[in-house]
């Protein structure tokens, strides 16, 4: 194994072995914005219909506005047309 993925691995295991507190203690900036605070598509809809049972996309899928470097989340994805 090259020494690089060896660093990578051993780096993952330190920082999935903390708690959420020593991970903020590392984190470059002292403002962010955890997952809870982010409503998600369906919480940001202005309707109230409701569908019994179905496991939808609205349901898992947020939309955020604003500085992505802050937010506290294990992926973004940014979707351009061009």
């Amino acid at each position: 194994m090259s020494r690089k993925k060896k660093d990578w691995k051993t780096e993952k295991d330190r920082v999935l072995n903390m708690s959420l507190e020593e991970r903020r203690k590392e984190y470059r900036r002292s403002e962010y914005v955890p997952l809870d605070q982010i409503n998600t598509w369906k919480q940001s809809q202005s309707t109230e219909e409701e569908e019994e049972g179905k496991d939808l996309l609205r349901d898992k899928v947020s939309l955020y506005k604003g500085d992505i470097t802050i937010l506290e989340v294990d992926a973004i994805v940014n979707a351009v047309n061009g």
